[in-house]
């Protein structure tokens, strides 16, 4: 077993190290001009405060400095960093929007933002490895799907200095504590994890949610509670510590919720659907359709399935240390989660899609689900697979060419989506495959995955469009 960690460590480094090496050659003015410049352009902000322009440029990337490295949500994690939340305009109180965790581990390890950068896709890799490990020990998939979960387009995410690594690691250690039914560790971690980002009310959901999914099969309302306090009673206490220390700053209890107000809302959730920027609406609708509402029609068909048989009377615990269960339980909250996710963005966000892959793609719930699908998907025939993937991609192409916002999808923007559109065969058909061939096209998918890193990376530093 350390082997095979050593061995995953090893690729996380060796991923990084190629990231780096590629998003430097792309600064060169001559290497750029030859290669990506041909097929894209980047982005410039001109203009002054509030009244900027964003414009389209043929110049190379941006080095990364000690400014443009804390963009968008880094500049709120900085300032949290550096003074919690003391000092917040009373008129602008955006700050109160994100959780402490992250920028008070970032100033405890006293690191600058050039190697956070690092640090955080280490924090990343170590989760991935961890998770890997619990939920592909001993399957022959295993180091293939641990260099997908690196390599896929909405990673790009973990390279920022914003809080999803954290967040990730921090739930698989909890995990970790329950796969060696060791309860503290599992509420250390769960506690970390909800004070990270604020995702509580959409995981007590979805954790209440399988639970009350889990009684209609047992039918023992006392066995319900107790589960369900047991799981979430460090989520809770998170939220309260956060809530607490926001209120030390604030004087209102209700801070983090103040802070909707901020968000620009539209009317009617399928009229003129938009998005913040066109590299993450084509990853956005991917996660929508390939992830959130498979989600929901397996949750649908898991309820009724429950429902309608005969209930059986033995109660298991989630702590009890049950490989078996735990993965079970585990996956179906993942799934809960994404369709969790799906009514909160109908209520809270509008038509506005931003963000919604970095919601459902860079979290720890899509990494489960992805490395429990091949056991998942191993007794479904290969037409039903076939069928379920072309009416995904019909149902997604014909989406977007119904919308306004869309535009040409033939273009670099849109290289995102077709990246994550090709991992769905290897997901659905990668046991079928030979090992040589399953790797040489694993092979070719490094580079343009690598390059659309590297291309999202310096959209960030140019503080143009963001694109979660």
């Amino acid at each position: 077993m350390l082997h095979k960690i050593l061995l995953k460590f090893s690729i996380v480094i060796a991923v990084y190290i190629l990231f780096s090496a590629v998003f430097s050659l792309l600064q060169n003015r001559t290497i750029y001009d030859n290669t990506l410049g041909m097929v894209s352009t980047n982005y410039e902000r001109g203009g002054v405060a509030k009244r900027y322009i964003i414009y389209k440029v043929s110049d190379p990337y941006n080095e990364v400095t000690e400014t443009n490295a804390y963009n968008w949500d880094a500049a709120y994690y900085l300032t949290i960093r550096n003074k919690l939340y003391a000092d917040v305009d009373p008129h602008y109180i955006a700050r109160y929007a994100f959780y402490p965790f992250f920028p008070i581990i970032w100033k405890l390890s006293g690191i600058r933002s050039s190697h956070v950068i690092l640090v955080n896709y280490l924090f990343f890799g170590l989760g991935i490895i961890l998770l890997s490990q619990l939920f592909m020990k001993r399957k022959s998939q295993d180091i293939f799907f641990f260099i997908l979960a690196l390599l896929i387009p909405s990673a790009i995410v973990f390279y920022l200095p914003y809080a999803e690594s954290l967040f990730v690691l921090t739930f698989a250690l909890a995990l970790w504590g329950l796969f060696r039914k060791n309860y503290w560790v599992y509420f250390i971690g769960m506690l970390c994890f909800s004070m990270t980002r604020p995702a509580v009310v959409v995981l007590i959901l979805s954790f209440i949610g399988t639970d009350i999914i889990y009684l209609s099969r047992h039918r023992n309302f006392r066995h319900f509670v107790k589960q369900s306090i047991l799981n979430i009673a460090p989520v809770i206490l998170g939220w309260l510590v956060v809530t607490a220390i926001q209120y030390y700053y604030s004087g209102s209890l209700t801070a983090y919720f103040d802070t909707w107000e901020l968000w620009p809302k539209e009317s009617g959730f399928l009229n003129r659907i938009s998005d913040w920027s066109t590299e993450g609406f084509g990853m956005n609708f991917f996660a929508l359709f390939f992830l959130a509402l498979p989600a929901l029609i397996y949750c649908i068909v898991l309820a009724l399935k429950y429902l309608l048989k005969k209930a059986k009377r033995e109660k298991v615990s989630l702590f009890g240390g049950d490989e078996a269960y735990i993965k079970g339980y585990m996956f179906n909250v993942s799934m809960m989660y994404m369709v969790a996710l799906i009514g909160y963005f109908v209520f809270t966000s509008g038509n506005v899609l931003n963000g919604f892959f970095r919601y459902t793609m860079a979290v720890p719930f899509f990494y489960i689900i992805l490395f429990q699908l091949p056991d998942k998907l191993e007794m479904v025939a290969v037409k039903y697979k076939t069928g379920l993937m072309l009416l995904g991609i019909a149902g997604l192409f014909i989406s977007l060419l119904n919308i306004r916002y869309t535009g040409d999808i033939w273009r670099f923007e849109y290289l995102g989506l077709y990246m994550l559109i090709l991992t769905v065969p290897l997901v659905l058909f990668g046991q079928y495959l030979p090992r040589k061939i399953k790797y040489a096209v694993l092979c070719l998918y490094i580079i343009p995955a690598i390059v659309w890193h590297t291309y999202l990376f310096n959209m960030y530093l140019s503080n143009a469009w963001i694109f979660t």
